[in-house]
């Protein structure tokens, strides 16, 4: 049976529960994990054993994350590193990433967020290691054909070890060569440490040496092997001579030499892939010693490594460009990514410049003049009868004796769908970081709104001169106006609170298709195809009621001398190639609600932006640019996605997929409208003293009694000293020292039948993730208005439920 390894991880925080809990976790989901709190003794284990990724906290006190990162890549520039931090912002992640860090999560961690992150890094890893073996295959054989076409046994022995200490990972590579007697091995070649005192000095040829050649009579090329890879050179013999691995150089069965190698780090078992590598360099060696056998050794390699290329998903390809350019090697892979075959590129040595997208065209032009740093480059091709695609290709230059350029040699690979997931990534930031500065913005201002537009109302009682209650109403208009705002701030940065419910899209737009006819005006079409088995979402009817209006409204904004607005919902079950595509879709079944208009289209740079708050592309005078960030605000937060399809001049669809639900359609009541008078006693908890007075006047003037408290222990005071009974808790969600919720908690201990109402500006996790208004719970969205706050707090005093 045939079993996947698990992946290594390395975990690095300096806070250890977290690290344990975390490694725990991880351990749980199927991975290995090492973890350590401190830096340094992580780098040491990673120069000690190998690791697929890295995992590191930002903030460190002996070393920060970047640091750290840094120093990791230098001991394994494979490796995939992750930054964690719960004070990481944007800029933070860009240095990070530019460190070398593929992505970064946030504390503390979701394990729906932290795992994709995961699978994603490991599958980056896959991709390097791949890759690096390609190329460490290729550079093979360059190397073996360098050494092969040598005639001298002075360049050969001096070709492979070159090519060995080139390797990387040697702190010594020395070759031993028989002498004529064969009684001897001689040191013909060394490199590295104590080179200079190494060459011509001799070891015996002792009945240990000829046993294991014996033993050893041809190249290993498999892990089982590695058993067989003892030093034989005796250590007392030349204790200069590092012997951690020895290779024969054989020829049909001859010992021509052996080769040893050390690595650099000792402590780490040496891979079966170098040991590999290592016994080709060597077996190729002995080959160019022994004449008789290249031609053949070299006609295996070729077909070898023919294969490999005509076989490999990427494309392989070889350009000479002396003495004048020609394509002299294409892999058939060509064909499905470009549509042209191998043949089309034979006979025409240009396709490429023509394939390239023309303004990547210089940048291919100065990789074929050698004009380009590095061994990768990026480019935009434009295959025939496809859309463009995104090109990463890893080239070799090959030069002659004089170092002139003579060819480009390498591969390409398809990244589009990666550039695709980037940039989805990068949109999902930049919104989320909006988002986070609108919702501040909103609690700010919802706290101000709600003395603005109280005082109005209170003040609109008292004033009798008309004048005077024109300006007050004019005033409170005006606040009221301002409060919409705030709450399409909230809908966008999904902070708002909803009060979901089981609902059928279908009824939802057939009840809303008779005021949507007179909103979009008699020059435009509107046209409704619902799936009649459609299924049912859970959602707020309300928000969902928005998100229908402001779709419509922005259609029909794009038609101004008319046209067609069509409103579609089905059944869609989005699979994995779908959710590659789209980053933050899970695979699932979903409804789909679509708003596709004949207008006028956007262009690629306004679909971008399309969701921001107050971008807009309309008039000045027409729209604050909070419609379309509101409608993808509401979707975020109801667990759906929402997608823009759009060309200039071909119209616009928008589509919405929100998660099926398999239960029983909720009944929609509207609210009842009671006297809004009473005599219970209130206690009312807030930490703004300008709101609290306000609530504390409105309140008072329906009759009620109102005790006050400024923070949460003034609020438990005040109940264990008060000797009436308190009917009703009015608090806020968030307070210094403890939030609404706990207050509650610690309130009904000592009044079991006390009732809650909560109210907030800015909803926390408390209320949006804590499902507060789903466990029944009452709550009020400031600014709040005087008749709001009175009916809502009638309608909890009748009510059954106990806070």
């Amino acid at each position: 049976m045939i079993t996947t390894p698990q992946a290594r991880l390395l975990i690095v925080d300096d806070e250890a529960l977290h690290l344990s809990a975390l490694c725990d976790t991880l351990e749980q989901e199927g991975y290995s994990t090492t973890g350590f709190t401190i830096a340094k003794e992580a780098l040491q284990a990673l120069r000690d054993q190998e690791f697929d990724l890295l995992l590191t906290d930002l903030m460190m006190p002996e070393m920060d994350g970047i640091s750290f990162l840094h120093a990791a890549l230098e001991i394994d520039k494979t490796l995939v590193g992750i930054v964690m931090t719960g004070h990481a912002t944007i800029p933070t992640a860009v240095d990070a990433m530019k460190m070398g860090a593929l992505d970064y999560v946030l504390k503390p961690f979701k394990l729906s967020v932290v795992l994709p992150v995961i699978a994603r890094a490991l599958k980056v890893r896959r991709l390097r290691m791949e890759n690096l073996q390609l190329l460490e295959t290729v550079g093979i054989y360059e190397l073996s054909m360098a050494i092969a076409f040598a005639r001298d046994s002075g360049t050969i022995i001096r070709k492979m070890a070159e090519a060995v200490f080139q390797q990387g990972d040697a702190s010594s590579v020395s070759v031993f060569l028989p002498t004529l007697d064969g009684k001897e091995l001689y040191v013909a070649v060394s490199l590295g440490r104590n080179a200079d005192s190494m060459e011509g000095r001799r070891v015996p040829i002792t009945y240990a040496i000829s046993n294991w050649v014996a033993r050893t009579e041809k190249l290993f090329s498999s892990p089982e092997q590695r058993s067989d890879v003892q030093p034989p050179i005796p250590a007392s013999t030349v204790t200069e001579i590092a012997t951690d691995v020895s290779m024969p150089m054989l020829a049909n069965g001859k010992l021509m030499g052996i080769l040893n190698f050390s690595p650099d780090r000792p402590q780490r078992p040496v891979p079966p892939g170098r040991i590999k590598t290592l016994n080709i360099l060597a077996g190729t060696a002995a080959s160019g010693l022994h004449a008789a056998s290249l031609l053949e050794e070299l006609r295996t390699a070729e077909q070898r490594y023919r294969r490999l290329a005509d076989n490999a998903p990427d494309i392989v390809f070889r350009y000479e460009l002396l003495p004048q350019l020609r394509c002299v090697y294409m892999s058939p892979s060509v064909k499905g990514l470009t549509g042209y075959t191998p043949e089309d590129f034979y006979a025409d040595p240009e396709l490429s410049f023509k394939l390239v997208h023309k303004e990547d065209r210089p940048l291919l032009e100065a990789l074929f003049r050698g004009d380009v740093q590095g061994d990768t480059t990026t480019l935009r091709w434009q295959p025939r009868q496809h859309a463009k695609i995104w090109i990463e290709q890893r080239h070799v230059f090959a030069h002659d004796k004089d170092g002139k350029l003579i060819a480009i040699e390498g591969i390409a690979r398809d990244i589009t769908e990666r550039i695709n997931l980037e940039e989805q990534l990068r949109h999902s930031q930049r919104m989320e970081a909006v988002g986070r500065l609108a919702g501040g913005v909103a609690h700010d201002f919802n706290n101000l709104l709600t003395v603005i537009i109280g005082r109005a109302e209170i003040l609109l009682g008292r004033v009798a001169d008309e004048r005077g209650r024109r300006d007050l109403d004019l005033i409170r208009q005006t606040g009221s106006r301002a409060a919409t705002l705030t709450h399409q701030l909230l809908a966008f940065s999904r902070k708002q609170v909803l009060q979901p419910k089981v609902i059928d899209l279908k009824t939802l737009v057939a009840d809303a298709e008779k005021m949507l006819t007179r909103v979009i005006g008699e020059d435009i079409k509107l046209t409704v195809r619902s799936d009649p088995g459609l299924g049912t979402v859970k959602a707020d009817p309300g928000q969902m009621e928005q998100v229908i209006m402001n779709l419509v409204v922005n259609s029909r904004d794009a038609m101004p001398e008319g046209g067609t607005i069509t409103i579609e919902t089905a059944n869609a079950d989005l699979d994995e190639s779908y959710s590659r595509q789209h980053l933050e879709v899970r695979p699932g079944r979903y409804v789909m609600l679509a708003v596709s208009d004949t207008g006028q289209g956007m262009d690629a740079e306004t679909q971008a932006r399309i969701f921001e708050p107050f971008f807009t592309t309309k008039d000045k005078d027409r729209g604050t640019g909070l419609g379309l960030s509101t409608v993808y605000g509401i979707v975020q937060q109801s667990g759906g996605e929402i997608w823009v399809y759009s060309e200039l001049g071909q119209g616009t669809s928008f589509k919405i997929y929100l998660p099926r639900v398999d239960e029983p359609i909720e009944a929609i009541t509207p609210p009842e409208y009671k006297d809004a008078r009473g005599t219970e006693t209130i206690l009312v908890v807030e930490d703004e003293e300008a709101v609290r007075e306000l609530i504390r006047e409105i309140l008072q003037l329906k009759g009620y009694t109102v005790l006050e408290a400024g923070s949460p222990h003034e609020a438990m005071s005040i109940c264990d000293t008060h000797d009436r009974s308190i009917d009703l808790v009015l608090t806020d969600v968030i307070m210094p020292g403890m939030n609404g919720p706990a207050l509650a908690g610690r309130l009904l201990s000592r009044l079991p039948h006390v009732k809650i109402i909560y109210m907030s500006g800015y909803t926390d996790a408390g209320i949006v993730d804590g499902g507060l208004l789903d466990s029944g719970h009452a709550f009020l969205q400031k600014p709040l208005s005087a008749e709001s706050l009175a009916r809502k707090v009638r309608e909890v005093l009748e009510s059954e439920a106990t806070g």
